[in-house]
């Protein structure tokens, strides 16, 4: 019994073209999709109000630190405007940091620990711009690299892309 041909009659190099037009997702379109990731992860991450922090709900009796935080969620500024307000107070700009930072580290998505990534270096940039105060460790000349990367991301928010140019140049002068 002759079997029936299951490629109706396409010549194999022609078959072969077809199959890699589906399988070529470019490394562009890879590329873009990330930043397409990345950048809706931050615009998320952005939008959230700062958590309270943990010893702050733990001198609260259980129902009421839970409705403190409830509360602080929904009337609290977000992150971004904590960011971009210049007299955010030092210490919400170090809450911010330490946020991003446990972010990025529990992050289970590439898009995730960017995203949080990009808000720990954004309140570092904004302690330096706004407050004239380093709070980190890494030297200046790390941080002018830094900055100078995440401005030039495409997913990075205009805003935090401005922070961070303000922020390297700032650095690039501590390093000299």
């Amino acid at each position: 019994m002759k079997k029936k041909s299951t490629t109706f009659g396409i010549e194999p190099k022609n078959l072969q073209s077809l199959f890699n037009i589906g399988r070529d997702t470019g490394k562009d379109n890879v590329k873009k999709g990330d930043n397409q990731n990345k950048n809706e992860m931050l615009h998320h991450l952005l939008r959230q109000a700062l958590p309270l922090e943990k010893c702050q709900i733990d001198m609260l009796p259980a129902a009421l630190g839970q409705l403190c935080h409830t509360i602080g969620l929904l009337a609290g500024e977000t992150i971004f405007d904590l960011l971009q307000n210049p007299s955010t107070d030092i210490s919400v700009i170090e809450r911010i940091k330490k946020y991003g930072k446990g972010l990025s580290a529990n992050a289970e998505s590439k898009a995730e620990h960017d995203a949080a990534t990009a808000i720990y270096y954004a309140a570092i940039a904004h302690a330096l711009a706004f407050h004239d105060q380093r709070i980190t460790k890494f030297s200046y000349k790390k941080l002018e690299t830094s900055f100078s990367r995440l401005a030039k991301e495409k997913w990075i928010t205009r805003d935090l892309s401005v922070l961070f140019k303000i922020a390297g140049k700032y650095s690039k002068e501590k390093s000299t």
